[in-house]
């Protein structure tokens, strides 16, 4: 058990953000897989390659080794080689510049670990064990992947364009959160995995005490907000 205290969870938006990767293998190329898929900027150093990072487009290969240099200006940085020095030089050399590391073979040198994520649209669950399992974090994130459908998508998409065009900001947020529970109490996500438009806009209409529908909301079934 962590007796540091506990992890403070962030979503980090990461388009156009330098990241590094030091290490060539498939670790990194999991690394380099979620960086690409965030939008940042990525570098990889390692004296050899694995042949699928080399076929990703998009990124910059330095075949060498890692010099404390290949940090400076970078946003995140990963360890990801299979020598334990070149990790904990890595995770030295990000400490003295200031640079979030996350160090593949230790848990303990990173100050951050990736999670587990289940992304449905807008919505991400992210499941950690704090680095020291992530084979449990996968498995759990497989187990509610299955009682996670596409209605769920949905289901956030009518959350945020209730926010956003009918619900208010500030001392109102209880009011925000009873509609909410309303919608859940109600089963909403039956009521989109059903694609039932009629009595969807009906529990609109009451929950929210105006006449609301999917379509005042932008949202059309299968594809999505509008």
């Amino acid at each position: 058990m962590n007796t540091e205290g506990a992890a403070y969870p962030v979503v980090l938006r990461l388009t156009g953000r330098r990241c590094v990767v030091i290490g060539g293998g498939k670790v990194a190329r999991r690394k380099v897989a979620g960086l690409l898929a965030a939008g940042a900027r990525v570098q990889v150093i390692a004296p050899h390659f694995h042949p699928e990072l080399q076929s990703l487009p998009g990124i910059k290969l330095t075949c060498r080794s890692f010099l404390p240099d290949d940090l400076a200006g970078a946003f995140l940085v990963f360890a990801a080689t299979n020598d334990r020095l070149v990790n904990a030089a890595v995770a030295a050399a990000a400490r003295q510049q200031g640079v979030l590391v996350n160090v593949a073979d230790d848990p303990e040198e990173s100050d951050f670990h990736l999670p587990a994520i289940l992304q449905r649209g807008d919505l991400l669950l992210a499941i950690s064990s704090g680095g020291g399992s992530p084979a449990f974090a996968a498995q759990l994130r497989d187990q509610l992947a299955t009682k996670l459908g596409p209605e769920w998508e949905l289901f956030c998409a009518v959350a945020a364009a209730l926010r956003q065009k009918r619900l208010t900001g500030g001392e109102a947020s209880a009011y925000n959160r009873a509609v909410i529970n309303d919608l859940f109490a109600a089963d909403l996500p039956r009521l989109l995995s059903r694609q039932d438009e009629m009595a969807i806009n009906h529990l609109l209409t009451q929950v929210t005490g105006i006449e609301m529908t999917l379509a005042d909301l932008g949202i059309n079934f299968g594809k999505g907000t509008t």
